[in-house]
C-alpha cells in the first residue's frame, strides 16, 4: 500500500479538512505536525500563538485517538529536513496538505519544500481551504466564485487507510519563541471554536452591531473565532453554514442584522488574503509606492512609549496593555491604535506591524498587513481616517472604567478628566495624591498638531499625478467590483 502523510498546518482539525479527506481514501497515512524553528524565532511569533497552537494539537490528538486509533506525530527543527527524514524512512510517495496563505517566510518554504519533493519524486497534493483564486483574482468573478466555494457541501468520503502511529514523545516546551507573560490569553482547540460559535450564533450575537467597537462590550459582543480561524480549527464552510441556518429560523431584527453583519466579514477575511497572495510585497512595502516618500525617520522613543503603553494618552495606553496582557482587542481599538502610531507618532508602519503581529493570537498575514496599509494611509485607494484617541475614549468608554482597570494609576480621577489628565489643575493633582508627569506622563505630541501635519502630508502625495496613477492599477489588480451575499 501507498504512505502517505497528512501535514497539519494551518488546519488543525479533521472535520471539513480536504487535505485530511483525501488523505484517508486509501494506503497508510503519517499525520504529523511540524513547529518550524525558524518561524517562531522570527519577530512576528510569540508564546501567545504557541499556547493556541498547544491547545488546538491537544485537541486534534484526542479526536485523531477517538475517532481513528491514530496519533498525532509532532516535531520541532527544520521543515525541510524533517520531511526529508520522514520520506526516506517511511518510502512516502504522497504528502497532502492545505494551501497556506501567509508571510515571506511561509511562502519561502513552500517553495523549498516543492523543490524538495520534485527531487524525491513526491507528490503534494494540497487543497484550497478558503475559496483563493490561486489563478489570481478574476476582477468581475472573485465575488460569485468565492459565495459558490462557501456556500458548497463538503465531500463526503471513504476511510479506506491504515494510520502509521509514532511515538515521539513530543514536549511542546523544546519550542523556543518570543515569551509574553500574560495569563488571559484565548485557549485554543476545535471543542472551544464549536462553543463560540454557538454561544455567538444563539446569544453573543444580539447586540454585535452595536457592542463590537467598544473594548468593554466587544470581549462578549464579538464572536472571538479569529484565533479559530487563523489555525483552522473551525472551517468557514461550517461557520457559514451554521450562521445560514439559524437565519431560516425566527430571529429578532437586530440578531438578523448582526449574523448578516458577521456573515459578510467571512468573505472580508478571504478578500484580504487573496490580495496578499496575489501581491505578497504588502508585507514589507507600501501598496502604493508613491507613498516611499513618508515616513523616513524612525522615532524610537515614540515607539518605545507606544508599545508599552505610556504614550499619555489614557486610552490608547489601556487599550494596549489589555492586549499585551489578553492577546486580542476588538477590530476599532486596533485600528485606533495603528492609526495613532502611524499618524500622530508618524512611525513606519513595517516596524509597528511586527510588534501587533506578536501580540495578536490571530495574526493572519492577509488582513494584517492591508490592514496596517489602510489604517496608515499608503494603499493610495482607501479613505484618510485618522481616529481621534479622545474622541474614542469618550465614545467607547464614557465613564473610564476601561481606562481605570488597565492604567489604575488613573483609577482616582473622576469625571470626563480621565480621558485628558493633562487638563488636571496643580489643585486637582494635589486633591488625589496625583503628579502629571510622574505618575503617569504627559502627552507624548500634541494630537490636533500631529493629526493636521499627518493629514497634510498624506494629502500632498495623494494628490499627485504618480499616486493617483498606481492607484488605478491597483483597484484594477484587487477591487472585486461585487457585492458579497
Amino acid at each position: 500500500m501507498m504512505n502517505k502523510i497528512i501535514w497539519f498546518r494551518y488546519d488543525l482539525r479533521i472535520y471539513e479538512n480536504s487535505a485530511f479527506t483525501e488523505a484517508i481514501k486509501n494506503g497508510n497515512v503519517l499525520p504529523i505536525f511540524i513547529f518550524d524553528k525558524e518561524l517562531f524565532k522570527l519577530e512576528t511569533s510569540s508564546s501567545f500563538h504557541l499556547r493556541f497552537i498547544k491547545d488546538s494539537l491537544n485537541d486534534l490528538k484526542e479526536k485523531l485517538k477517538k475517532k481513528y486509533d491514530s496519533s498525532l506525530s509532532i516535531y520541532y527543527g527544520n521543515t525541510k529536513e524533517i520531511l526529508k527524514y520522514l520520506i526516506r524512512k517511511y518510502s512516502v510517495s504522497e504528502i497532502y496538505s492545505n494551501v497556506i496563505f501567509k508571510h515571506k517566510y511561509l511562502m519561502d518554504l513552500d517553495k523549498n519544500c516543492e523543490n524538495l519533493f520534485n527531487d524525491l519524486k513526491v507528490k503534494w497534493l494540497q487543497t484550497n481551504q478558503f475559496g483563493i483564486d490561486l489563478n489570481h483574482r478574476k476582477r468581475f468573478k472573485w465575488a460569485s466564485n468565492w459565495n459558490e466555494f462557501i456556500q458548497s457541501d463538503e465531500k463526503s468520503y471513504k476511510f479506506n487507510c491504515k494510520f502509521i502511529n509514532i511515538n515521539n514523545n513530543f514536549d511542546f516546551k523544546d519550542v523556543k519563541t518570543n515569551k509574553i507573560n500574560a495569563k488571559l490569553i484565548q485557549r485554543g482547540g476545535r471543542d472551544k471554536a464549536i462553543k463560540l460559535l454557538d454561544s455567538f450564533i444563539e446569544t453573543r450575537s444580539e447586540n454585535y452591531q452595536r457592542e463590537m467597537s467598544s473594548p468593554v462590550s466587544g470581549e462578549i459582543a464579538c464572536s472571538r473565532l479569529s484565533p479559530h480561524i487563523t489555525y483552522g480549527t473551525i472551517s468557514l464552510k461550517e461557520i457559514n453554514r451554521k450562521i445560514t441556518d439559524k437565519l431560516k429560523k425566527v430571529c429578532t431584527i437586530n440578531k438578523r442584522k448582526s449574523l448578516i453583519a458577521f456573515k459578510s466579514r467571512l468573505a472580508w477575511h478571504c478578500h484580504f488574503i487573496q490580495k496578499l497572495y496575489d501581491e505578497p510585497e504588502i508585507e514589507y512595502k507600501n501598496l502604493n509606492s508613491a507613498f516611499d516618500v513618508l515616513r523616513k525617520d524612525f522615532n524610537e522613543k515614540y515607539y518605545q512609549a507606544w508599545r508599552t503603553g505610556f504614550t499619555g494618552y489614557p486610552f490608547i495606553d489601556a487599550c494596549m496593555r489589555y492586549l499585551e496582557q489578553n492577546g486580542w482587542i476588538n477590530f476599532r481599538m486596533r485600528a485606533m491604535l495603528v492609526s495613532f502610531a502611524s499618524y500622530q507618532l508618524w512611525l513606519d508602519w513595517k516596524q509597528t506591524s511586527k510588534h501587533l503581529a506578536k501580540l495578536f493570537t490571530d495574526y493572519e498575514p492577509g488582513i494584517h498587513y492591508s490592514q496596517f496599509q489602510m489604517q496608515s494611509g499608503t494603499t493610495g485607494i482607501n479613505s484618510i481616517r485618522i481616529y481621534n484617541p479622545i474622541k474614542q475614549s469618550l465614545d467607547q468608554d464614557p465613564n473610564g472604567d476601561f481606562i481605570k482597570k488597565w492604567v489604575p494609576e488613573l483609577k482616582n480621577i473622576q469625571g470626563k478628566l480621565i480621558h485628558e489628565p493633562w487638563k488636571l489643575t496643580y489643585i486637582d493633582q494635589k486633591s488625589i495624591n496625583f503628579e502629571l508627569g510622574k505618575d503617569y506622563p504627559l502627552p507624548i505630541v500634541n494630537n490636533q498638531q500631529t493629526t493636521r501635519i499627518a493629514r497634510d502630508e498624506i494629502w500632498k502625495v495623494k494628490k499627485s499625478n504618480q499616486a493617483k496613477e498606481l492607484s488605478k492599477l491597483i483597484v484594477q489588480k484587487h477591487a472585486s467590483l461585487s457585492s458579497r451575499r
